[in-house]
Formats: C-alpha cells, structure tokens, sequence
C-alpha cells in the first residue's frame, strides 16, 4: 500500500475529529436525557451514539498510527488473547491506571461495556470498516446518519464528508436538485417562479 499524501491524511484526520468531537456531545445529550427519563427509545439512541464514536475513534487510530484518541484508560479492559481484534489493539500497549491523570470527555468509549442485559451476541462492539458483520447491522448503524440528510445537516462535520463524496465520487446532480427544490418550497411565490425557471433550464430535460 503507498503511502498516503501527509497534507491528505493530516486534512482527513482532522475530518474525523471533528465529527468525533459531535458524535460526543450527540452521546452526552443522550446521557443526559437517560438520566432525566430512562425509556428504551433513548437508550438505543445512546448504544448507537456509543458505537459510532467508539468506531470514528478506532478509525482515527487507524489514520494516525501511533497516537490515541483517548481510550484504553482509566483501566478499562482490554481484548483478552482469544479475542479476534488482539493484533489491531496489541500495539497500543499498556494503559494508566484509574489514579492517573483525568481522562479526556469520551475516553472511555473506546471499548464500550455494555450494562446487564444489554449484551448483543454475535455482534462485535467495534466494527471496522474492513470487517465482516451483517449488513443490514453495518447499514443501520454505521451508513444511517448519511441516508438522512435531515440528520446531516446538524452535524456539520458529516455533512462536509458526504458533499466531498458526493463533488468527488459520484454525480452530485441529484442533490443539487433536490436541495434547490427545498429552497424553491420555501420561498415566495415571486421568488419560487424565478428559481423554477432557473430549475428547469439547469436539471430538468428540455427535450422531454
């Protein structure tokens, strides 16, 4: 595998934390809210909000390379050797104990311990990118903040990746078109019929 531009990496990492840096305090709301008012709705929200920091922290370790993103302190558990991830995790090395130095908001997330009950047999705490799991499991829990773009736009963050993706990757007319139809809903009627105009000559077929 070649190595990646630093610039690159450096921009793409930053990309990560920054959506960390959410998806946190998407999960210290969740707490919050638990506490207040303990229903089943709020605690899947927290568990996914859980799984999808523990996930953007696993892949920050994976573009950095050496550094942490906060976990595997305060004397968490480790994977034991049978555990299939033990080589990803072995060259982290050893942890502080729970006297050390305050942990970071969040730093205990990285290996999640679910409460009593909670336990999801077959189903690993951390899914890489890489890994095999059941689809539908990796879909819902991984992909369902970039098949709502309601969501997105509250995260900043994972809204600018999925426009990078969407300018780089893949035709971005469908989406262009569809958020100039939302602003063309929500103006004037004197507004609307100039931004239709604009619609049709720009997306829309003149030959159809």
């Amino acid at each position: 595998v070649g190595l990646q531009d630093p610039e690159v990496q450096k921009h793409a990492t930053q990309i990560l934390r920054n959506m960390l840096r959410q998806e946190e305090a998407e999960l210290q709301r969740f707490q919050e809210l638990y506490s207040r008012n303990p229903g089943a709705a709020v605690e899947e929200q927290m568990e996914g909000a859980r799984r999808r920091v523990s996930q953007l922290q696993l892949k920050i370790l994976q573009e950095t390379g050496n550094s942490l993103v906060g976990g595997f302190r305060g004397g968490h558990p480790r994977p034991s050797p049978s555990h299939p991830r033990q080589s990803r995790w072995g060259q982290l090395g050893g942890g502080s104990s729970r006297g050390d130095t305050q942990d970071p908001p969040g730093s205990w997330l990285l290996i999640p311990s679910p409460c009593p009950g909670q336990e999801r047999p077959g189903r690993p705490l951390i899914i890489g990118p890489e890994e095999d799991c059941d689809p539908g499991y990796f879909n819902n829990e991984c992909d369902s903040l970039f098949q709502d773009l309601g969501k997105l736009k509250s995260r900043p963050a994972h809204l600018g990746v999925f426009l990078r993706y969407i300018f780089s990757q893949a035709d971005p007319s469908p989406l262009l078109f569809y958020l100039c139809t939302e602003v063309f809903q929500q103006s004037t009627a004197k507004d609307s019929r100039a931004l239709g105009k604009e619609i049709w000559n720009i997306f829309l077929d003149r030959s159809a």
